[in-house]
Formats: C-alpha cells, structure tokens, sequence
C-alpha cells in the first residue's frame, strides 16, 4: 500500500468513528433523518418551503419577543436541563396557542472539541429538543432539525461564561 492509499484510509476510519459516537446521557443517534448533520428537506436549502401559520408577520413577532427561542445544555451533554424544559414547556404552549407548523431546531456548541465532534453533539441537542417537544404532544413533521457545531458562536471568547451561552439550541420559526 503506498503513502497516498494509507492516508486515504486513515482519513475514512477517523471519520467513520466520528460518526458512531453517541451520547451516554441521551439514547439518540447524532445521524437524523437521512442526513448527517440535519434533517434532508433543511439540509438541502428547502427549509423556508414548509408552509405554516408561522409564516404571518404578527406571530413571528410576537415569537422574537417571547424569549424562549433558545435553551442552554451543560458541557458535553445533550440531556434537557429543567431550565430549559421550562422554556420549552413554553414554546409548545405559544406553538398550539398559534398553530405553529414549521420549526427549525438549531444545534450549537462550545470551540471546545472537534468540528466532527461538535456537530455530532449539536445534532443530539437539536434532536433532544425535538423528543422533548414531542413529548410535550408537538407533532415530530411540524420539525427540521441542524447541528452547527461550533461554527456559529453566540459570543466570542475562550471563557466558560462565553461557552456557556454557545452550548444552546434555538427555536427558528419557518
């Protein structure tokens, strides 16, 4: 095997073990739906083509200035913490009350770790969101799911007051 062949190789087994990894506080794959790292009809680009009540400006508005369009997760977890169970406690209410149809869930994390890695655990977050809205009696086809791993932060800075509010999930209405 030459030196080309061996490196090709490495590079198929590293990503291949990133893509079995689960996380040990929440039974959900990070491949969701078809896709890697997103729901298929959002992963490729027809998020905005989910038709929803959402979609009259009075409700999106009355969503931005509600407040529960996002929750935090703790270090490396993906578990719904009771804060944010409150928040989304919330959000399923406002959704009903409003005939909500299209959702995004957005999956963020911290710089630390891998992009692999952190795409992964953001796809847990958003999916956990998603089962927990479930759970709530939220229909599972009102919701598309994406993971950005680390690459959109909420703030800049390596401290754990910046990684706290870049470990999150958030609420997008379509």
């Amino acid at each position: 095997m030459n030196i080309k062949n061996a490196g090709l190789l490495a590079v198929v087994v590293a990503l291949s073990a990133c893509s079995c990894l689960k996380s040990p506080d929440l039974n959900v794959s990070p491949v969701a739906n078809g896709s890697k790292y997103g729901e298929s009809a959002y992963a490729a680009g027809q998020g905005s083509k989910i038709r929803s009540a959402a979609n009259d400006m009075s409700v999106k508005e009355k969503f931005a200035a509600s407040g529960f369009d996002m929750v935090y997760f703790d270090y490396d977890s993906a578990a719904v913490r009771d804060d944010a169970a409150a928040t989304l406690r919330q959000f399923a209410d406002f959704a009903k009350e409003n005939n909500v149809q299209g959702v995004t869930l957005e999956g963020h994390c911290d710089e630390r770790g891998t992009r692999e890695y952190n795409l992964a655990l953001g796809e847990r977050r958003a999916v956990a969101v998603k089962k927990y809205l479930i759970g709530l009696g939220m229909d599972a086809g009102q919701f598309t799911t994406i993971s950005f791993g680390k690459e959109r932060p909420a703030m800049d800075g390596h401290d754990e007051a910046s990684w706290a509010k870049n470990r999150r999930g958030v609420i997008v209405l379509n």
